[in-house]
């Protein structure tokens, strides 16, 4: 992903806190983070984790499609089975261990719930 993209992330954060009448200090304590790293974050100096997005998510009451900006489909995307890319992430996931295989069902359930 390029910068824009992580931009778009903190300015929608940005957009949705300041509709909920935060500051950024008042956000930073709900996510559990120092104020001047949340700073940073909503200034784009750095990156949202997935995971300081999902809570971001439930601290200003939004879906992560209000977050995360619509990324372009490539033609690729379009035309692609679903049958196959279960196939496809099936087979990856024969590669992991049982640890990690509960790691990524954390994942993806946190996932789908935020969804």
């Amino acid at each position: 992903m390029d910068k824009d993209f992580y931009l778009q992330i903190a300015k929608n954060i940005k957009k949705y806190r300041l509709l909920n009448k935060l500051t950024q200090e008042e956000m930073a304590k709900r996510l559990n983070v120092d104020y001047q790293y949340y700073a940073q974050l909503e200034r784009g100096k750095r990156n949202f984790t997935l995971e300081r997005i999902m809570d971001s998510c439930r601290v200003l009451h939004v879906e992560l499609n209000d977050i995360i900006p619509d990324v372009p489909r490539s033609e690729e995307e379009d035309n692609i089975d679903r049958a196959v890319l279960i196939g496809q992430i099936s087979q990856k996931l024969n590669e992991v261990s049982a640890k990690e295989l509960l790691k990524i069902q954390r994942f993806i359930n946190d996932f789908i719930e935020i969804l």
